[in-house]
């Protein structure tokens, strides 16, 4: 347990837990604009001109969010099963 904390398998836990906070950031950031969104848009008249833009600048910061959220969850995951693997396998070279 001691080599997780230090060396550099530490500073690999270290970097895993920031970029998890950062990736868990990007979530509640997407989830609160998506409250935001309107199901459906009846556009009438000029007055809701500027509601359909609103939410036409909505749905691209959503659309826009989307792969950075992607790839940040697929970088956690594969930098979280490395940690552990190398914890185990650095855990068995020292046993021997």
């Amino acid at each position: 347990m001691e080599a997780l904390l230090t060396g550099w398998l530490g500073k690999m836990l270290l970097l895993w837990a920031i970029l998890t906070v950062l990736w868990l950031i990007l979530l509640g950031y997407r989830s609160f604009l998506a409250s935001r969104e309107e199901d459906q848009l009846f556009i009438s008249g000029k007055g809701e001109d500027v509601g359909a833009q609103d939410q036409r600048e909505l749905a691209a910061k959503l659309d826009r969010l989307g792969k950075p959220i992607l790839a940040m969850g697929i970088t956690v995951g594969v930098l979280f099963v490395t940690i552990i693997g190398l914890w185990i396998w650095n855990g068995l070279q020292t046993n021997i």
